[in-house]
C-alpha cells in the first residue's frame, strides 16, 4: 500500500469517527430534551384538568420565536339536531381520529351522535386544515364557532389524542329520551350584552360550573344587579338534581336567569333542561339567558376583568388564565385559598385529589413541596372547602349525600320515560276503550270534567262554583299538561271559557303542539274562574293552571297571538 493511500485510509477513518460521535451527540440531546418535555407534559393517563405540572413558583414562559417551538390550541363544542344516525356517528368518530393523527394534534375529543366537544393543540396549519376537513364532514361546521389560541409555548401541546365515543358531549346523565330539546335553549348573550344584563334588578346568575372552578374564579355583579347562585357542584350530573329541588325553584322564582360555564357547551344542556322545566312546570321564570363563547369570551371583551374576578379554570395546559391586561400588569385578585394552610392561592398543581369527594385539590407549593419531602404529610383531614362547608368526613358520607339529592330526581326521570314510552304506544292521555265506544252521551254529562275526560273537549270551569284568589288581578295564565293530540287552538274557547288570545307553542318542527301555552282572559275573574279550575280532565289529562304576572320586558300580547 502506497503512502497516499494509507493516508487517504486514515482520514477516511477520523471523518468516520467525528461523524459518528456529532451523531452521537445529537440523539443524546434529543434524548434529553425529549426527556426535559415529557416531565412537563400531563400523564396520557389523567384527566386533562388534573394534569397540570408547571411549578406555580415559574414566571410565565416568553413566547418562541422559531414556528416550530409554538403551537395552536383550539376550543370548539357543536351539538347536532336532529341527532346523527349510528352509522354516520361511526364515520365521523373515524374521519376525527384519523385527521386528528395526520395533522400531528394532541389533546381530547368528545363525539356522540348530539355532536362534538373537543380540546385540541397542535401546529398552526395543521388545525386549520383539521377545522376545514371537519367541515366536509357536516356543513353545520360552516357555523361553529372555532375559539382558536395562536403562539402558545410548545411545553402546552398535548402529547396524545383521544377520541372518545360517548352518548352524551357532557355528562349531565340525560342522554337519549331524557335530554331536552337542544333547539329549545336559552337566548345566547355575547359578551356586552351579559353584562348589562348583570345591572339589572330581579335576575340571577347561575354557575354552571363545578364548585372547584369557581374558587379561583367568578363573577360579581354590580350592587343592586344580579345575584349570583352557585350550585355548589362536584360534577355536572348534579346539576339537574340541583334544579328539581324546591330550594332552587323559589330563587328563581319571578327572575330573569342568566347561566355561564367556561366556553358555552355547559349552558347549553342547561339552558335547554330550564325551560323545559318552565314550560312543564309553569315555572314564573322571565328569561332564560347564557353567555355567548362563555368566560372565555367574556375575558377576551373585557381585558382588564369587567364584572369578572379572578381566574378561568381551564381543560387545557393553560390550566387559569384571566385577562390579558390583568395578566400583563400582575393585578389578577387571587380568591381562592390554601386547602392546607390557608394562604391565598389560584393555582390547582399535581394530582392530588379531595380524600373524601375526589374533586381536585387547591394547595399551596409550600404545603406540596412539605408533602413530598415528607416533612408535613397531607393526610385524609385537608379536604377540599364544599366537603369543609359540608362537614363531610369520609368518602361514605359524601356517597350517602350524593345518593340523597340524585336518588329521587333518578326515580323521577324513570317515571318520566315510563310515561313517554306508554305515550308512544297510543296516543298520550288517551283511553283505546273509550275510543272505540260509541258517542253516545248526553249533553249534560257532554259539559262535565269528569265524566267523559276522553273524547271532548270540555271546560275546566264547568264545575267552578269559586274563583281562586287572584290578589294582583292577574289576567295572563300559563295552561299546561295539555294532550298534544287533541287540544287545539279552534276547540281551546271551549275549554277556557272568556280567553282572549293565546301564546301557542310548538315543537322544533314547527307544527307538532308541545302541550302548553299562555293565554290572556278577558278579566281577572275569568282567570280566576279558570285558575279554579286547575286539576279538572280534559281529554284524558289533568289541566295545571298557573297565574303569570307581566314584567314589562316581554312582549305581551307577542306577534304569534290567536285572537278569539
Amino acid at each position: 500500500m502506497s503512502g497516499s493511500d494509507e493516508e487517504k485510509k486514515v482520514k477516511k477513518l477520523k471523518k468516520e469517527k467525528k461523524e459518528k460521535k456529532a451523531k452521537k451527540e445529537k440523539k443524546e440531546k434529543k434524548e434529553k430534551k425529549a426527556k426535559k418535555e415529557k416531565r412537563s407534559s400531563p400523564d396520557d393517563s389523567a384527566p386533562l384538568e388534573s394534569s397540570k405540572k408547571l411549578k406555580p413558583s415559574d414566571p410565565p414562559p416568553s413566547s418562541p420565536s422559531s414556528p416550530s417551538q409554538v403551537c395552536t390550541l383550539l376550543l370548539f363544542y357543536q351539538y347536532i339536531s336532529p341527532l346523527w344516525s349510528p352509522s354516520f356517528h361511526k364515520q365521523v368518530l373515524t374521519h376525527i381520529t384519523e385527521t386528528g393523527k395526520l395533522h400531528n394534534l394532541g389533546g381530547r375529543m368528545r363525539c356522540a351522535r348530539e355532536g362534538l366537544n373537543c380540546t385540541l393543540t397542535g401546529p398552526k396549519t395543521g388545525v386549520l386544515s383539521w377545522i376545514e376537513s371537519l367541515k366536509t364532514v357536516d356543513p353545520i361546521f360552516n357555523n361553529t364557532d372555532f375559539k382558536l389560541t395562536h403562539s402558545l409555548p410548545s411545553g402546552q401541546n398535548f402529547p396524545k389524542l383521544n377520541c372518545f365515543k360517548v352518548d352524551e358531549i357532557v355528562n349531565y346523565g340525560l342522554a337519549g329520551s331524557r335530554a331536552p330539546d337542544i333547539d329549545n335553549t336559552a337566548v345566547h348573550l355575547d359578551p356586552k350584552e351579559y353584562a348589562d344584563k348583570m345591572k339589572e334588578k330581579d335576575t340571577v346568575i347561575i354557575d354552571v360550573r363545578n364548585y372547584y372552578e369557581s374558587q379561583i374564579g367568578s363573577f360579581s355583579p354590580p350592587k343592586g344587579g344580579a345575584v349570583l347562585i352557585d350550585p355548589k357542584m362536584r360534577k355536572s350530573t348534579e346539576f339537574p338534581a340541583w334544579l328539581d329541588l324546591d330550594s332552587t325553584k323559589k330563587k328563581i322564582e319571578g327572575k330573569q336567569v342568566l347561566m355561564y360555564c367556561t366556553g358555552g357547551v355547559r349552558c347549553e344542556r342547561a339552558g335547554a333542561l330550564l325551560r323545559e322545566k318552565v314550560e312543564e312546570e309553569g315555572l314564573g321564570v322571565k328569561g332564560v339567558f347564557q353567555l355567548k363563547g362563555g368566560i372565555h369570551k367574556y375575558i377576551e371583551e373585557f381585558p382588564e376583568g369587567g364584572f369578572w374576578k379572578g381566574k378561568n379554570y381551564t381543560f387545557d395546559k393553560r390550566f387559569a388564565h384571566a385577562g390579558v391586561k390583568l395578566e400583563e400588569e400582575g393585578k389578577v385578585e387571587v380568591l381562592g385559598r390554601c386547602e392546607c394552610c390557608g394562604v391565598e392561592w389560584d393555582r390547582f398543581r399535581g394530582k392530588r385529589r379531595c380524600p373524601t369527594c375526589g374533586v381536585p385539590s387547591l394547595v399551596c407549593k409550600d404545603c406540596n413541596d412539605r408533602d413530598e419531602r415528607g416533612e408535613r404529610k397531607l393526610g385524609k383531614d385537608v379536604r377540599c372547602k364544599l366537603c369543609v362547608e359540608e362537614g363531610v368526613h369520609s368518602k361514605q358520607e359524601w356517597k350517602r349525600r350524593e345518593e340523597e339529592l340524585m336518588g329521587g330526581y333518578e326515580e323521577k326521570l324513570k317515571a318520566k320515560e315510563r310515561s313517554k314510552k306508554k305515550n308512544g304506544k297510543a296516543p298520550e292521555g288517551s283511553d283505546p276503550a273509550a275510543e272505540n265506544a260509541t258517542s253516545s252521551s248526553s249533553s249534560s254529562s257532554s259539559n262535565n270534567p269528569q265524566s267523559n275526560p276522553n273524547n271532548v273537549a270540555v271546560s275546566v270551569t264547568a264545575n267552578v262554583t269559586t274563583p281562586a284568589p287572584n290578589p294582583t288581578n292577574e289576567t295572563r295564565l300559563w295552561i299546561g299538561n295539555l294532550n298534544n293530540k287533541k287540544v287545539t287552538p279552534s276547540n281551546l274557547p271551549t275549554i277556557l271559557p272568556n280567553v282572549k288570545f293565546v301564546q301557542w307553542t310548538y315543537g322544533p318542527d314547527g307544527v307538532s303542539f308541545k302541550g302548553f301555552c299562555f293565554v290572556e282572559m278577558k278579566t281577572s275573574e275569568d282567570a280566576a274562574r279558570v285558575k279554579a279550575g286547575e286539576g279538572a280532565k280534559v281529554f284524558g289529562r289533568e289541566v295545571k293552571v298557573n297565574y303569570q304576572k307581566k314584567d314589562g320586558k316581554s312582549s305581551w300580547p307577542p306577534p304569534n297571538a290567536i285572537y278569539y
